[in-house]
């Protein structure tokens, strides 16, 4: 048996060795390609099954790209239309002296602006049927149903130094006494608006009576528009820097992490940026002492009106008897308690259009007459 079992050694051996080699090899098949390829045929029944249920229910398609687009065509539309309406705005409105816009050399014309400007103060306090606080015409005996609020002629509105000069003003100064205007025409508006829509339809116009009681001052300019004892900032100037986006630091303010770059600005209700050359952001400070009740209502309306007017901060105060921040009497402003005194910082919009900013609309050719063929724009018209 033995000599038997040593005979066939070799071909027991040569089995066994055969038998190892086949299931190293069929480890090595399955874990090499079975495997991995029933992982990846797993994948791409899911991804075919999702594919299939897409094709039924597509998230895609040729119409929602084309609700998609009319949609920005909308929008453009709708800015466009935006757009045309304040240009139309500023456009009907009259410069305070005819025929000074948009460069005039004519120092009689700036002189005239110049005296003038305070005769435009004087309308928008008839217009709010305002009248000085107690005491500043001390010739005069104040009764209490005479105006519907007190403003002081000198102070509440914004009067540039240059007012007061025996010179005429330069016509960059003009544009911006111009400007002063229609903002302050902006806010008187907002402002007379709210207090008849509000007032008691049975009550008289008193300053009682008024949920706005009285303007403190109105004050322009980015160095200005800043609330008091607060961390805003002010910027050096009279407009807001006109890039939203913060430029890029220098090494020395790298090193600072950023510092010294310029913040990016809040946007305007025109959801857009002032950019040079097309619009300016002309920002503001306006105090007023109202009713508590109706301090939102004001700020509302300021966001609202289609002049481009934007909040950026406000801050309200409230107000006691004999206090030193309102121009009266506390029983000049009736039996209310809820008084604040609330100071608004906001920006306005300055288009600057042909011409001279807000004055003129831009200038378009003439229609051609009828049975005559338009004449080809010259190289300059195009």
């Amino acid at each position: 048996m033995m000599e038997k079992i040593k005979r066939h050694l070799f071909l027991v051996a040569l089995g066994g060795g055969v038998l190892v080699i086949a299931l190293a090899v069929s480890l090595v098949t399955y874990f090499g390609y079975v495997s991995p390829n029933a992982r990846l045929r797993k994948t791409y029944d899911s991804t075919l099954a999702l594919t299939n249920s897409l094709k039924g229910n597509p998230i895609y398609t040729a119409g929602l790209e084309k609700a998609m687009s009319d949609q920005v065509d909308l929008r453009k539309k709708q800015y466009a239309d935006i757009l045309n309406a304040i240009r139309k705005d500023g456009a009907a409105r009259k410069p305070l002296v005819e025929g000074v816009f948009p460069t005039t050399t004519d120092s009689g014309k700036r002189l005239d602006f110049k005296n003038k400007y305070d005769a435009q103060l004087r309308q928008f306090m008839k217009d709010l049927r305002a009248v000085p606080p107690p005491g500043v015409e001390k010739d005069v005996v104040r009764t209490e149903d005479e105006g519907a609020m007190y403003i002081h002629p000198k102070m509440s509105f914004f009067r540039p130094e240059w007012v007061d000069r025996a010179e005429a003003p330069g016509i960059e100064k003009v544009r911006e006494g111009q400007e002063n205007l229609w903002l302050m025409e902006n806010v008187v508006g907002i402002i007379k608006k709210m207090n008849e829509d509000l007032r008691p339809k049975d009550a008289g116009v008193m300053v009682s009576t008024s949920p706005v009681k009285e303007i403190n001052e109105i004050r322009i300019g980015a160095d200005v528009a800043v609330l008091a004892g607060s961390k805003m900032g002010s910027s050096p100037g009279r407009y807001m820097p006109a890039s939203p986006v913060a430029r890029k630091p220098d090494e020395k303010a790298e090193k600072k992490k950023g510092e010294g770059a310029e913040a990016p600005r809040a946007p305007t209700l025109s959801g857009r940026w002032s950019e040079p050359g097309f619009y300016q952001v002309l920002p503001f400070r306006l105090v007023v002492v109202v009713e508590s009740r109706y301090s939102g209502e004001l700020i509302r309306r300021l966001k609202g009106t289609e002049s481009f007017i934007s909040v950026a901060a406000l801050r309200e105060k409230p107000l006691v008897d004999n206090s030193k921040e309102m121009m009266a009497p506390r029983k000049d402003y009736g039996p209310q308690r809820g008084i604040v005194r609330l100071e608004v910082v906001a920006e306005s919009l300055v288009f600057q259009l042909e011409g001279g900013r807000v004055t003129t609309l831009p200038a378009k050719p003439a229609a051609p007459a009828p049975g005559k063929a338009a004449t080809p724009p010259t190289a300059k018209q195009k």
